[in-house]
């Protein structure tokens, strides 16, 4: 985890900052003023709204609150109050070095801690960059033999995997997602890879979307339907005349990152058809890699599916809970619903809800099951431990 005095920092609003700092240092002179003057040990409160200065302002709020502090705990105060005796001069002028020092000492270290995250950040994204545009290796004529048949027999099927608020547990939506009835037993993501390369990604997106809307022809109405999608079946008028097939149904559509999208603003015009037809968007795996992010700041989505990755690393890695408090507070800047993808466990779920994330998904809130499973109510979301259990 970060620091607890950065996280706490980052969650406080910018204009609040400089009032809580002018209010300690306005404290600590009355504190000290009314203990009898810098003759006492109380003229060290000085060094709190010093230090914590820093967090938001780094050096140079270190050091102008420390000036600040030097003219306060200085020529502003008596030695002795009751005695009404002044300080020399050269006192509070040491006095006052020494706040300088803290300040910039203090500055300087919240600067290197920053400085470390914000490069590990962007190792991370560099790392996914270089990842993602690994060549490819294309099938061979059985694997498109296999995939021809799988796509005229239709032999997969839909699952459905619950979408929870983390507040109180109501289901907002479900997503469909595919399994494949074929050999070789596989994950359904390598059958849509080979597909995409194969030149019919778009044909098997199309066909898994409509045996999900099939499906689901009775969810209720004040339950969205994620339903997955490539930018190029994003793009695709057949998405839309599909979904303009089913009525009346809440749908949103979750971009991939199946293909790397070549014509943003194809992209983002297919979106604002989809949007003016109803159809909400979804980037999914957000924080995973540049590619998620870049379609995050071009689309401007209505929903963001953080990738699991992101999640589960939250409670532990740095780097990754700087993103996700960055995502969330970008989601409540631009009123955009935010899913924490993959929660699996009590400390995810406990870990999200204290970050402020919307929704979530994941096996510890509900596997992916027949549609019968969360209908007609969803499980519960678990409840946090008690206070004392949590150290346990």
């Amino acid at each position: 985890m970060a620091p607890a005095g950065i996280r706490w920092a980052n969650k406080l609003p910018d204009w609040l900052w400089p009032l809580a700092l002018a209010g300690l240092l306005a404290l600590a002179w009355a504190v000290v003023y009314l203990a009898g003057g810098t003759q006492t040990a109380w003229p060290h409160l000085f060094y709190l709204p010093i230090v914590l200065a820093t967090l938001p302002y780094r050096q140079r709020g270190g050091l102008v609150v420390a000036l600040a502090a030097t003219l306060l705990c200085g020529p502003l105060m008596p030695l002795d109050v009751a005695a009404g005796q002044t300080q020399e001069v050269m006192n509070w002028l040491a006095r006052g070095v020494f706040f300088v020092a803290v300040g910039l000492l203090a500055g300087a270290t919240a600067d290197t801690l920053h400085r470390s995250v914000r490069d590990r950040v962007s190792d991370h994204l560099r790392s996914e960059i270089d990842r993602a545009s690994a060549p490819e290796t294309p099938p061979d004529a059985a694997g498109e033999e296999r995939l021809r048949r799988v796509l005229e027999q239709r032999r997969f099927h839909p699952v459905f995997q619950p979408i929870l608020t983390l507040a109180d547990g109501a289901l907002i939506a479900v997503e469909a997602l595919t399994r494949f009835d074929a050999e070789p037993q596989r994950s359904p993501d390598v059958w849509f890879d080979e597909a995409a390369m194969m030149g019919v990604g778009v044909e098997l997106e199309l066909a898994a979307i409509t045996v999900a809307l099939e499906a689901t022809a009775g969810l209720p109405a004040d339950v969205a339907l994620h339903l997955n999608a490539s930018p190029a079946t994003v793009g695709s008028d057949r998405l839309l005349e599909l979904l303009d097939g089913h009525p009346g149904r809440r749908v949103v559509v979750e971009v991939t990152e199946r293909t790397v999208v070549d014509d943003y603003p194809a992209l983002k015009r297919a979106r604002e058809r989809l949007r003016a037809h109803g159809v909400g968007l979804a980037i999914d795996d957000t924080g995973a890699g540049f590619a998620s992010l870049r379609h995050v700041v071009r689309l401007e989505p209505d929903v963001l599916k953080l990738d699991m990755s992101l999640v589960h690393e939250v409670a532990s890695n740095p780097v990754s809970e700087a993103l996700a408090e960055a995502l969330i507070r970008f989601a409540q800047a631009t009123d955009t619903m935010l899913v924490a993808e993959g929660i699996e466990d009590d400390a995810d779920l406990a870990a999200w809800r204290e970050l402020g994330a919307q929704a979530g998904q994941g096996y510890h809130l509900g596997r992916p099951g027949p549609l019968t499973t969360w209908l007609p109510q969803a499980r519960p979301v678990p409840a946090p431990p008690a206070p004392e259990a949590r150290g346990a």
